[in-house]
């Protein structure tokens, strides 16, 4: 990994840490999202990030859960590879309406306890939560087309 690499797993190992990701996490996805070749074993990805041989397990096995790395097999080999999985982000940002719901729901659930000087703390939420919902989809639909059609 050259300069230029190391600086840009960090730059995606800082964002992701602050929003609770392991540090070990984010930075396998920065160097999954740039190395080449696209698929590693575990010990590369260890010796590349210079991380534990367990920790890329661990870690690796949590990017496979949540369905953003894939494990493949390169015909001859008997090591598993992982690598970014095509479409993890657009399957990132397309369930991002989930959370964007449950937001809603935890703003409707407020209504029994509302803060009756400030319910613009609670009120604020519930509006943009709901803007976002109405919105969400047709942008995701648009993005999905765009996409297809090879515009970004």
């Amino acid at each position: 990994m050259d300069d230029a690499q190391h600086q840009y797993v960090d730059k995606v190992a800082t964002f992701f840490t602050m929003f609770g990701s392991t540090r070990a996490w984010a930075e396998i996805l920065g160097w999954l999202m740039i190395c080449e070749p696209a698929e590693r074993t575990q010990a590369e990805l260890a010796e590349d990030l210079g991380l534990s041989a367990g920790t890329v397990s661990t870690q690796l096995r949590t990017h496979v859960q949540l369905g953003m790395v894939e494990q493949v097999r390169v015909r001859g080999e008997r090591v598993q590879r992982y690598r970014l999985k095509p479409g993890a982000w657009r399957e990132v940002m397309t369930s991002e309406l989930g959370r964007i719901q449950a937001l809603g729901d935890l703003a409707s659930a407020a209504a029994p306890v509302m803060p009756g000087d400030r319910p613009d703390r609670v009120t604020e939420l519930g509006d943009l939560a709901g803007f976002f919902a109405r919105e969400w989809p047709p942008l995701m639909a648009r993005m999905t087309a765009e996409l297809e059609k090879g515009t970004p």
